[in-house]
């Protein structure tokens, strides 16, 4: 690999920095969505990591809020509404080829509020939303505020500022008259700039020979007023200048090695051949040990002979073949088994390891539902807790323990399509469930 192609700041890391005031937003807007219905504006001119805080949340919401459903989309200026809705249907896994408008629009309400009855919260994040057209824009902004509160979808806009001018056309009176949340993302300090950075080296080629000075730092937060974008840009200059040196250095040491090998060598064929025509210079002058010899030492015939003759018998290992009926292909997962023919319940949900996963089948206000589904479907090894939904009694519906998220997604997968277009099941953990059972 060339001396100077890594450059931890000129990718899209996984790692995102977070300072006091990002956490803040952060948390912010996780409580925002999870308990307002408010229409939520993240609002940034380029460079300052709206992508970089849309992934970041994106991350957050696999770890904390399981129970999202997320979809995100980068706008551009030729998606129509109809492509628009027909790519969050796809993401739903629903055929929507050859529909109208408002069939696209009715389906993805259906499917927004069989979302959330089955205990999903459905969150869209639009990158670049300043770009959509307008007839675009404002059908995201009517699936997030018209409309039965269970066919709602939440919606985050991650956008320039100049999207305010825009909302404030008369297209858009939905909005005039409806609270909606703003949120910046602000530069960071100077002393944050040099955490910045640090930051993105430590795990670089880099973290060994720091190539940021205290005059090179200030210089970059002068320069990019503390926009990430901007930092980037220069200490990417930065590294790049300081990889050409390490490379001339590192040039310099190969000259000298080149030069001095042949040195060595010609050295190395005048001692060959001085070894040649004078061997006598280099034999070595050996000193003979006569060997001591034991003449007071006697020997135990008989015990000798005594233990020549023990013998020691093999152990035989019996061998222990295995039928062909009971071996199992290779990368097949073994559906549950259910010992018993009742559901397992609360008591058994607790003692369930915390990080193992199950799939969420089915919520409903009435028991009988559940009874009705598990006779339709003829599931085993499922399991049923009581919790509350707006107000009523809910009772939810288990399948499965997997002791990793890869077994549950293959037996989702593996699940009858039939039931998978009907409930939407999905993948959570059990420390998730006992949670609500607390």
């Amino acid at each position: 690999m060339s001396i100077h192609s890594e450059n931890p700041f000129n990718s899209r890391l996984q790692r995102y920095y977070l300072t006091p005031e990002l956490s803040q937003r952060v948390n912010l807007i996780c409580h925002l969505i999870q308990n307002s219905e408010q229409l939520l504006l993240i609002l940034a001119e380029t460079g300052y990591g709206k992508t970089a805080l849309l992934n970041q949340l994106k991350k957050i919401a696999k770890t904390k809020y399981e129970h999202w459903w997320t979809y995100s989309h980068t706008s551009t200026p030729a998606i129509s509404p109809e492509t628009f809705a027909s790519k969050i249907l796809a993401a739903f896994n629903v055929r929507h080829d050859g529909k109208t408008v408002q069939t696209l629009q009715d389906s993805l309400r259906n499917h927004i509020a069989a979302t959330r009855y089955n205990g999903q919260f459905p969150v869209l994040f639009i990158d670049d939303a300043h770009k959509l057209p307008l007839a675009t824009l404002k059908f995201i902004i009517e699936l997030s505020m018209q409309g039965e509160p269970l066919t709602r979808m939440r919606i985050v806009l991650f956008c320039e500022p100049q999207i305010s001018s825009i909302l404030a056309t008369p297209e858009f009176e939905i909005v005039h008259n409806t609270l909606v949340h703003n949120l910046d993302i602000p530069p960071l300090s100077k002393t944050q700039v040099r955490d910045y950075l640090q930051f993105y080296i430590k795990n670089s080629s880099y973290r060994n020979v720091h190539p940021f000075t205290s005059d090179s730092i200030k210089k970059i937060y002068k320069e990019s007023e503390g926009i990430p974008g901007e930092i980037n840009h220069h200490a990417g200059r930065i590294l790049h200048q300081f990889s050409e040196q390490r490379f001339a250095h590192t040039s310099l040491s190969y000259s000298k090695l080149r030069w001095g090998l042949p040195i060595v060598i010609i050295l190395v064929l005048i001692a060959g051949s001085i070894y040649l025509k004078y061997p006598l210079l280099f034999k070595k002058q050996y000193v003979t040990v006569e060997p001591i010899i034991a003449t007071n030492v006697n020997i135990a015939n008989e015990n000798l002979s005594e233990h020549a003759a023990e013998v020691i018998e093999p152990v035989i290992i019996p061998t222990i073949t295995v039928p062909d009926t009971v071996k199992i292909p290779p990368n097949k997962i073994i559906p549950p088994v259910n010992t018993t023919s009742s559901i397992k319940n609360e008591t058994w949900l607790k003692k369930q390891n915390s990080k193992y996963y199950t799939l969420q089948v089915l919520g409903a206000y009435d028991k009988m539902t559940l009874s009705k589904f598990l006779k339709q479907h003829n599931l085993n090894d499922v399991a049923m807790y009581k919790t509350s939904f707006h107000g009523r009694n809910w009772y939810v519906l288990l399948y499965g323990n997997y002791s990793n998220y890869s077994r549950a997604t293959t037996a989702l997968k593996q699940l009858p399509e039939k039931l998978q277009n009907s409930t939407k099941p999905w993948i959570r953990t059990f420390g998730s469930i006992q949670k609500r059972l607390k």
